[in-house]
């Protein structure tokens, strides 16, 4: 379905990915993986069509859909419903067609009963008859209503339009930029099943490792401008790749130990062809023969040398690539965190209500120190309003008591967290003012940083801004960490290193997401929140 060869593209002077071979069947479903900024949506947008590569040749056989990460809902501008926003246009235009041909029909002449006939192909083969079925099933999936205001959607129900406007506009090829971004457990389980069904192929670009696992039949990583393509679903891939790995780094060490040994050899010797035998004190025929001796052995020295050097040079021919090593990973030592209490949060009968409804009614938790409480439920659920009204930044009835003397710390899902602050310093001071300036800087480097720790923040890529929040969580001297869906617009190294983190981390922990992968390894305990209400699962 999609088959690209030689394939590059580059900004200006930044070469994103080169010499990408990659090809799609039909019925593929492929993982596109890779850290933010590897290029997985540019790559995307060139196998869609929209971008054209700056060498090599791209080949596609049949209709290719592509939901971008950044496309606006064109949809909800339009004030209609959100039926009529995941009408193909096609069909809508054909729909009207018919209608006009059915109007006409009462009239009977022989041209009415062409057009009407016309209409009623176009129509059909435009999916017509089924279609109401088809889009119920879909905008239900999806958690949408279909009478809705298209206008009036949250950003995360209007991704959700575009994402079902795209499942229900007929293609062969779906190519998919983070399609689970705002569904919650359950909306992402509608989607697997319903590209499991599919006979179309996929190209997915996702960082839900959960996700991957259950529909991806490969993975193409995206890494240095390379890619890299491995059979299996995510879990899979990632294992084979560890595997080739270690089995490079164990050639390129049995290489590099070789030919140190034969550098070795070579520099005697050419040491010992250079040498001049002392023959001073020898007689005359003595020395004759010992002036031959010495320079047939000098000969024989200095070609065993050359011989050894064009052995290395052999070698080196075929050497194998040296393992990549990231450099990135944060390490510093940093004085230990007061424990604080045993007892961390005791709640009593919360409700919050915001406007006219009830979000939470009678909620009674209990939380000890060294917990990891996940929170999970369906969007809107509440989750996000527990928080903020444990931290006593929403009104609400009942009664939150937090232990003596613990510092608490919030990571919201935008980035809440850094507004009034300037600069890659404050941010990090913020998180722990006990930070010395050489440790800054060394948090600075990490990040990759031009300017240091008086980076300004509104400076920051997304894959800097990302690697700061980590290390703001790694250096923090809180004692609690309140998490709200922290993986949105991570990227699974990124993500598999909060994992990490958290798994590190000697305190308390509050997780929102809906990352199951991450709720799975991270939580000893899970909070259903839904309905008004919280129930230990």
């Amino acid at each position: 379905m999609l088959m690209l060869s030689g394939v590059a593209r580059s900004f200006a002077d930044r070469m994103v990915f080169s010499d990408v071979e990659l090809t799609v069947g039909a019925g593929e479903r492929l993982a596109l993986v890779g850290e933010n900024g590897s290029g997985k949506s540019t790559l995307l947008r060139v196998l869609a069509g929209l971008d054209a590569p700056d060498a090599g040749v791209v080949t596609r056989s049949g209709r290719v859909a592509l939901l971008a990460q950044a496309q606006s809902a064109g949809g909800s501008a339009m004030g209609g419903s959100v039926l009529e926003a995941v009408t193909p246009p096609a069909l809508a235009a054909a729909q009207v067609a018919f209608e006009v041909a059915s109007a006409a029909l009462p009239g009977g002449s022989e041209a009415a009963l062409l057009a009407f006939a016309d209409a009623e192909e176009a129509y059909r083969l435009a999916g017509g008859y089924d279609f109401a079925g088809r889009a119920a099933a879909v905008l239900a999936g999806l958690g949408l209503d279909a009478g809705a205001r298209a206008d009036r959607l949250s950003g995360g129900q209007a991704r959700r339009v575009l994402l079902a406007a795209l499942l229900l506009a007929p293609a062969d090829v779906y190519l998919l930029d983070e399609p689970t971004n705002h569904l919650d457990v359950d909306g992402a389980a509608w989607l697997r099943d319903w590209i499991r069904a599919s006979d179309a192929a996929f190209v997915l670009a996702s960082h839900d490792r959960a996700f991957l696992d259950e529909v991806a039949t490969g993975v193409a990583e995206l890494e240095r401008g390379s890619l890299s393509v491995y059979p299996g679903n995510y879990s899979a891939a990632m294992a084979l790749k560890a595997t080739l790995r270690e089995a490079q780094a164990r050639d390129f060490e049995a290489y590099r130990r070789k030919r140190a040994a034969l550098d070795e050899e070579r520099r005697r010797l050419n040491s010992k062809g250079s040498v001049e035998e002392n023959r001073s004190r020898a007689r005359d025929n003595d020395k004759f023969l010992s002036t031959h001796k010495a320079g047939r052995a000098q000969v024989l020295f200095s070609n065993r040398a050359r011989a050894m050097e064009r052995q290395i040079e052999r070698m080196d021919t075929g050497a194998p690539d040296k393992p990549f090593r990231d450099a990135r990973t944060l390490r510093l030592t940093l004085p230990p965190v007061p424990p604080g209490p045993l007892e961390v949060l005791t709640v009593r009968d919360l409700s919050v209500t915001r406007g006219s409804g009830v979000v939470l009614s009678g909620v009674t938790l209990h939380v000890r120190r060294g917990d990891r409480v996940a929170l999970t439920g369906p969007n809107g659920g509440g989750k996000s309003t527990l928080l903020r009204a444990l931290l006593g930044e929403l009104p609400h009835a009942g009664a939150v008591t937090w232990g003596v003397g613990l510092t608490v710390s919030l990571i919201g899902q935008h980035g809440e967290e850094l507004l009034g602050l300037d600069t890659v310093g404050d941010a990090l001071l913020d998180a722990n003012p006990l930070l010395t300036p050489h440790q800054l800087h060394e948090v600075a480097a990490a990040l990759e940083v031009p300017g240091g720790p008086a980076f300004l923040l509104s400076g920051l890529s997304g894959g800097q801004r990302t690697r700061l929040s980590l290390a703001r969580l790694r250096v923090t001297r809180s004692q609690v960490l309140l998490l709200d869906e922290p993986t949105n617009h991570l990227d699974v190294r990124a993500i598999e290193a909060l994992q990490a983190l958290l798994l590190d981390f000697t305190g308390t922990v509050l997780l929102a997401s809906h990352d199951r992968r991450l709720v799975e390894r991270v939580a000893t305990r899970e909070w259903r929140v839904g309905g008004g209400r919280v129930q230990e699962a």
